[in-house]
């Protein structure tokens, strides 16, 4: 007897149900910012819903395990395939949250900008928050800035950037600090004396863009701030056309300290391209690169008889990375998304959990370079505006119809 009760103990061990793995992770949408009261369930250990900060536990008694993220309100759900780290960050594709997110918006107030100049002004934090660039043309004086960042947020410490230039080199540089406090109003930021701005020393970068035969290719050029939140950058020039070369001018130096984003991206047909990110340094040549997507294999486009048993399969696409399968249903609306490794998918409409619902669907396969693994797409950023990934490719998207 003793020796049975022995082995079923150890059978137990070995299959992880006395000692199951905790699962501590936390959700984000396209913007970063975290997003709270939606379900997450795990393989093998129940479901839970996230806190006010994106944050989930759950327990799971083996590895690997599947997460599955479920947006009820807008019908969107998120498949993580075969992960085992504890600690995941994980997205909400599709998903650009308004829960628990309270808005400022602030005056800004600067001298006119002169005669053939222009200025950008962009907030920033090291806090999580979004805002976007505003831009100022000659004889503007005021702007109006919008300020977002999460409600268990009480207040919101960072800094407003002024940058003004000409054709030919950047003229003026100042920043202000701010204190965003709910409720608080009006909020004003006032850049009111020359004796405030320097003149920040002009650099330019020198862009290769790829040969291809493209309907649309271009690039962005983002100062990407070190050691802020993932949206403190201030876009800085973009270009599109069909260019081989091209000389971009940026700010030598700021009194922040940054580095220079390059945004490649080149798109054909019916969705086909990539997007590369690219850092570099004033004074420097950059060569972007030209990607090969991956591409679909079956069922063909514009299929009417998909049922339990048709297969969704594409190839690889250039480099290694991980992939992230768009399904979309169009009526009603759904959209599911699966991370994986796996190039074969079988009955989606069954595994999405309710969310493809209908008979018309798309779907498209996005590869994000350069993972190896789920896991490595999913494991916190070391650094809090490091990207992780290098590119992103965008396979045809294809429509199909279930039998």
């Amino acid at each position: 007897m003793m020796k049975i009760l022995q082995t079923l103990i150890l059978i137990l061990i070995l299959c992880g149900y006395l000692y199951p793995y905790d699962i501590e992770g936390r959700l984000l949408d396209e913007r970063w910012l975290p997003v709270p009261n939606v379900t997450v369930s795990i393989t093998n250990g129940g479901a839970v819903t996230t806190d006010e900060k994106g944050y989930f536990k759950l327990s799971t008694g083996k590895t690997p395990y599947n997460l599955f993220v479920f947006d009820e309100a807008g019908s969107i759900g998120v498949l993580y395939h075969n992960l085992t780290i504890l600690k995941p960050e994980i997205f909400l594709f599709g998903t650009v949250s308004s829960r628990n997110i309270h808005t400022e918006f602030v005056k800004i107030d600067f001298l006119p900008v002169p005669q053939g100049r222009t200025s950008i002004i962009k907030f920033l934090s090291d806090e999580v928050f979004n805002s976007p660039d505003i831009y100022a043309s000659a004889g503007e004086k005021t702007k109006l800035m919008t300020i977002e960042y999460p409600l268990y947020l009480n207040s919101l410490n960072g800094r407003v950037v002024y940058l003004e230039k000409s054709q030919s080199r950047y003229e003026k540089y100042s920043e202000r600090p701010i204190i965003l406090s709910k409720g608080f109003y009006p909020q004003n930021i006032i850049f009111d004396s020359s004796a405030h701005y320097t003149a920040p020393a002009t650099s330019y970068i020198n862009i290769y863009l790829p040969p291809g035969d493209y309907s649309r290719k271009g690039f962005n050029v983002y100062a990407d701030f070190l050691s802020m939140h993932r949206n403190a950058e201030i876009l800085l020039n973009s270009t599109e056309g069909d260019l081989i070369s091209t000389r971009v001018m940026v700010p030598q130096n700021m009194q922040l300290g940054y580095r220079l984003r390059v945004t490649g991206y080149g798109y054909q047909k019916a969705g086909l391209g990539f997007e590369n990110f690219n850092y570099t340094y004033p004074g420097s040549a950059l060569y972007l690169s030209t990607e090969e997507p991956p591409y679909l294999v079956t069922p063909q486009n514009k299929y009417y008889a998909a049922n339990n048993n048709t297969l969704f399969t594409y190839e690889w696409g250039s480099g290694s990375g991980i992939y992230v399968v768009h399904f979309h249903g169009f009526d009603p609306v759904g959209d599911y998304y699966m991370v994986t490794l796996d190039r074969t998918i079988k009955a989606p409409m069954n595994m999405s959990g309710g969310i493809l619902k209908g008979k018309e669907f798309s779907w498209q396969v996005l590869k994000y370079l350069p993972y190896i693994s789920v896991d490595d797409f999913a494991k916190p950023r070391k650094f809090a505006n490091d990207l992780g990934y290098k590119a992103i490719l965008y396979s045809e998207l294809f429509t199909f119809r279930a039998w």
